[in-house]
């Protein structure tokens, strides 16, 4: 069962995206705060880190350099409405991305390649 640590500030999605990925054979730490997540990765063991890239990212794209740097072989992936996602997630250091809203489907096919 692969581990995944999903952060959002959005509780109710943090909820959904938990039950799903559950349902989907994850073990899955669900973190509401980005600053709580560096805190769970030696403790948790993560084979991937969900993160939520809120509108201008810069809190987890701080997030996800000191994660590399610390910890360069976990992929990160940026869960995010940001219009611009689709460009900037790679120049800010995550390894994939997932638009908001998303379909279930594809977040699992992008979760699964890593």
């Amino acid at each position: 069962m692969k581990r995944v640590i999903v952060q959002d500030t959005d509780l109710d999605l943090l909820t959904i995206l938990t039950f799903l990925l559950e349902e989907a054979s994850f073990e899955v730490l669900p973190v509401s705060h980005c600053k709580d997540v560096a805190s769970k990765i030696n403790s948790f063991d993560p084979q991937l880190i969900v993160l939520d890239f809120r509108l201008s990212g810069e809190e987890c794209t701080c997030l996800c350099a000191a994660i590399k740097k610390d910890f360069p072989c976990i992929p990160i992936v940026a869960l995010s409405c940001n219009h611009n996602i689709q460009k900037q997630y790679a120049i800010c250091g995550f390894d994939d991305y997932v638009a908001k809203p998303f379909d279930i489907e594809h977040l699992l096919s992008v979760m699964r390649k890593y």
